[in-house]
């Protein structure tokens, strides 16, 4: 079947985002030097460079794909030859090894997804592409050697909290190392972007979050951006001290990438029922699934734990996560919805993770509490301004009373009871204007940048609700594994899925594209 005919002849595209995300994997170790760097690798690199990073780094790597006016920070412009993560001195370019690291597991705290699913010697062949583009040839001469730590930990913490100080970390990073700094306002890095400081509290440390890692960072300075070297500010065991303190702030806590796995759709007997919290979920493992943001804030929702079930005749996912004040409204221009969605492959090939890419589309079912409340009474401006004035017909009150509501006195009437025809979006067929939507879950098509489009009202097939409780969201999302839908994806029990997922904050400002998400996991049946 043609998907890319098939989608192209609806109309009515709705602009949105990407779908990005972060995975990160065990990193895989390869002596360098066994690497033949040819014509044939570098024509690999840049294929699978303009299949897989084009998007964010543009087709010549300065930083200006299409994805990036979405992304913050900033994708890195490799024509630049500046790199933040390296095991090298400040201003030295980075070793082949530092480039496959960050390849193969991203940069927490941004939107440098990681590629451990392509296979090592591709990884490689994007290394020396990477090179070529940065104008980097050979290796650097010297490298930065982790020594070992000479303290005992709570030695370290109290002299690293000192050095702190002395060294004015604080007037970045805050008092507390939750980057609230006085100098917060005017950082920004070489390409005039603001540069917030890391919020060590979090636990996320770009370029890694053992010791080691950190010690180069604080060793080896994070060029293009205001945090310097210390090297030669501090001595090794200064920088250890400084290491032990900022790893303190979060308790210890590491934040972990989202990283590819699989989610387990368990059997079980009977109906589903589009309850969140019916006992069923109850005897059901969860899979906790991290989230990152594309555009980085302080207040994150960092994971979400994630279940589904199946009859052999209907699936269903139940998606949990932290919110502590739900959002709801999406009325006024300042309102944003809370919300989550599902995505699924229609193409036999795996497409990019960003909302499918042409000719490979993907399915979307998304979830958002606006329109659930629509289902009960459609939110209307009066919903907002109780007492407002719609229209003041002074000489007519027979006909437009100021306390009563009907059908023939349109302009007090709720949108649902107009008639469609003058109600433009409505009247056009815009399925997010339908003050009647069958359902609060929208069922969506896309294949790349503004492509989203919605399904016809009558190919609305999925169900659910979501229930918020006590800080957290519990959403339900259920269909047939079969769907005669053409745009629809037909589940088989045992055959390979890829899923992904991605939930809104409407209170943090949360729309379209500024979200948390995930990449790619794969649908265990069992």
């Amino acid at each position: 079947m043609n998907w890319v005919k098939l989608l192209r002849e609806r109309r009515g595209y709705l602009f949105v985002s990407l779908l990005l995300s972060f995975l990160v994997l065990p990193l895989a170790s390869q002596d360098t030097g066994a690497v033949d760097v040819n014509p044939e690798l570098l024509q690999r690199g840049k294929t699978l460079f303009e299949q897989e990073c084009s998007v964010c780094h543009g087709m010549e790597g300065k930083g200006d794909g299409t994805a990036a006016y979405l992304l913050f920070p900033k994708p890195r412009d490799f024509t630049s030859g500046v790199f933040k993560v390296r095991s090298t001195p400040s201003g030295e370019p980075p070793t082949d090894q530092d480039l496959f690291n960050t390849i193969t597991t991203g940069l927490p705290g941004s939107a440098m997804s990681g590629f451990s699913s392509i296979q090592e010697q591709d990884r490689w062949a994007l290394v020396h592409y990477v090179k070529k583009m940065a104008n980097i040839e050979g290796e650097p001469e010297r490298m930065i050697k982790v020594p070992a730590v000479s303290s005992a930990a709570p030695e370290l913490v109290s002299q690293g909290k000192a050095l702190y100080q002395k060294l004015k970390c604080w007037e970045c990073h805050g008092k507390e190392g939750k980057g609230d700094g006085p100098s917060v306002s005017g950082l920004k890095d070489d390409w005039g972007y603001p540069a917030p400081p890391n919020n060590f509290t979090r636990g996320v440390y770009k370029g890694g979050g053992k010791d080691s890692d950190i010690y180069l960072r604080f060793t080896t300075g994070m060029d293009g951006t205001p945090m310097p070297s210390y090297e030669d500010s501090a001595n090794e065991q200064e920088r250890w001290a400084l290491v032990r303190y900022v790893k303190s702030l979060a308790a210890q806590k590491v934040a972990q990438q989202p990283s590819t796995g699989k989610i387990t759709a368990q059997k079980i007997t009977g109906d589903i029922v589009s309850d969140p919290n019916s006992p069923v979920w109850e005897t059901v493992a969860a899979g906790e699934i991290p989230l990152m943001l594309l555009w980085q804030r302080d207040e994150v929702i960092e994971s979400a734990k994630i279940k589904a079930i199946h009859n052999e005749k209907e699936i269903a996912f139940l998606l949990e996560w932290e919110d502590m004040e739900p959002a709801g409204r999406f009325t006024r221009h300042q309102d944003f919805s809370d919300g989550a969605a599902i995505m699924f492959s229609l193409s036999p090939e795996l497409p990019h993770f960003t909302m499918g890419t042409k000719g490979k589309p993907v399915n979307i079912w998304y979830w958002r509490m606006d329109r659930q409340l629509d289902l009960k009474k459609f939110q209307d401006m009066e919903d907002v301004y109780p007492q407002m004035a719609a229209d003041d017909y002074l000489f007519a009150s027979g006909w437009h009373p100021k306390k009563t509501e009907s059908r023939r006195q349109f302009p007090m009437a709720p949108s649902p009871a107009h008639n469609r025809t003058y109600v433009t979006g409505w009247g056009a067929g815009n399925y997010a204007s339908n003050p009647k939507k069958p359902s609060a879950i929208e069922d969506l098509n896309a294949e790349g940048f503004g492509t989203l489009t919605s399904q016809k009202v009558e190919g609305q097939n999925v169900d659910g609700q979501g229930i918020w409780a006590n800080g957290f969201w519990k959403v339900i999302f259920k269909r047939s594994l079969k769907s005669n839908e053409p745009y629809d994806l037909n589940m088989n029990p045992g055959t390979k899925v890829p899923i992904a997922f991605a939930v809104w904050d409407g209170n943090k400002g949360d729309r379209d594209g500024q979200k948390a998400v995930t990449t790619w996991y794969e649908l265990d049946w069992r």
